[in-house]
């Protein structure tokens, strides 16, 4: 807990500022060609016949994926510039 409270609001601003331009860059990865057309082609969701293609265990594992992604990845990239600024205020 101790480690928890040790400089949180750095650590919190570097990490809303990561999530915040991880966001900015999906909401315009959304106004791109690419992204359009996919929405024009939609997904189809089976053939028709009642059965998806799709396994069944996606259904359950995508959201986790998801996750992972949108909170994983800016996670990985707050830690990562930490280190290096710790690597650099230590040489000095």
């Amino acid at each position: 807990m101790k480690y928890l409270q040790y400089q949180w609001k750095p650590r919190l601003c570097y990490v809303l500022a990561i999530s915040i331009f991880v966001s900015i860059l999906l909401v315009s990865l959304e106004w791109t060609s690419w992204a359009e057309q996919i929405n024009a082609q939609g997904y189809s969701h089976g053939d028709g016949e009642g059965k998806s293609k799709m396994p069944s265990i996606l259904m359950y594992i995508l959201p986790f994926v998801k996750e992972l992604i949108l909170i994983g990845v800016p996670m990985l990239i707050t830690v990562g510039i930490a280190k290096l600024i710790g690597r650099f205020s230590k040489r000095k």
